[in-house]
């Protein structure tokens, strides 16, 4: 089992959830007449997994853990862990796409209310970040790189051998992500841009700023036919926050260096500062997406504690 544990890098629960993940999304496809599946533009996505199981397969075959240099073990975690992140992250984006299409009541003026009830006002967020449109801009780069920096960042904590931080962050990632599926499915939400959207608005961001989704948004919910594919189509959960989940755990996977906390405090930090506006976020929806994170990486730490991952991927010492 420790070998097949090594072997796997990540816990064999969390392959587990992404088979469960798959059999869901092929189930609903299978059952529902408006839904079809397009692998047409599936080319990318596939060769590049493949690459990476296939040089996970060849270090693992041909360089044996008695024989195999530390950086060899490192570069097949990464293969592995990058071959996992295509994966999950293909999988959680049609799930997104399929339970926004149950079209459940929109949620606007719900959350609305709970933001309005904790004393936040959206509106008046919108209007003072109108008076910054340098910060804005600096903070599309981040907000439209979440993924791209995760796999940043996941290499970078293999490369520097904190295997078990690296996994800490996948694994978080993906549950937080299967998480916010689940319950953004019931909450639907054009977004708060679009909620609030008026002359000013307008004035100080465009027509296109938080409101980009909207297409894909009406589209899944009402169209007659709905043809899933691969090509990257925006995100459509509106509460929780996944961006918010997202740049807490980029965070938190960099709190045991200070150069690197620092740096990606700054990074997150921009995009959260820019959620409200680029993603049409309701405050709401960050104040959820921080529950969801702070109760995530309490419970890994916890079930740490009690061994649920016994087995620690440890790269073995060079060879003389």
């Amino acid at each position: 089992m420790r070998n097949i544990r090594s072997i796997l890098v990540f816990h064999p629960a969390l392959w587990a959830l992404i088979a469960l993940q798959g059999a869901i999304i092929a189930i609903w496809i299978g059952i529902d007449p408006r839904i079809s599946f397009n692998l047409t533009n599936a080319g990318q996505t596939s060769l590049a997994v493949s690459i990476c199981l296939l040089i996970a397969a060849a270090i693992t075959h041909f360089l044996p853990v008695s024989r195999r240099s530390a950086f060899a073990e490192r570069a097949r975690i990464m293969a592995v862990g990058l071959a996992f992140l295509l994966v999950a992250f293909v999988g959680i984006r049609l799930l997104n796409y399929l339970t926004m299409s149950l079209a459940f009541p929109l949620a606007d003026e719900w959350l609305d209310s709970w933001d309005k009830l904790l004393g936040i006002d959206w509106y008046a967020y919108a209007l003072w970040m109108g008076e910054y449109p340098d910060l804005l801009s600096f903070s599309e780069l981040p907000y439209g790189m979440t993924i791209q920096t995760v796999g940043v960042i996941f290499v970078a904590l293999v490369l520097f051998g904190r295997i078990e931080r690296a996994k800490e962050l996948v694994t978080l990632l993906f549950l937080g992500a299967l998480i916010t599926v689940s319950i953004s499915g019931f909450f639907p939400a054009t977004a708060a841009m679009v909620h609030y959207m008026d002359d000013n608005l307008r004035a100080l961001y465009g027509a296109n700023v938080g409101v980009y989704h909207m297409a894909a948004f009406t589209d899944v919910r009402e169209a007659q036919t709905i043809v899933l594919n691969l090509v990257e189509r925006p995100g459509l959960a509106t509460f929780p926050s996944y961006h918010t989940i997202a740049g807490l755990l980029i965070v938190y996977a960099l709190r045991d260096n200070l150069i690197m906390l620092l740096a990606g405090s700054v990074w997150s930090g921009a995009m959260l500062l820019a959620t409200p506006i680029l993603g049409g976020h309701y405050f709401i929806d960050i104040i959820a997406g921080t529950l969801v994170t702070v109760a995530l990486a309490a419970a890994y730490a916890t079930v740490g504690t009690l061994n649920f991952f016994p087995y620690q991927v440890a790269a073995p010492e060079p060879v003389p």
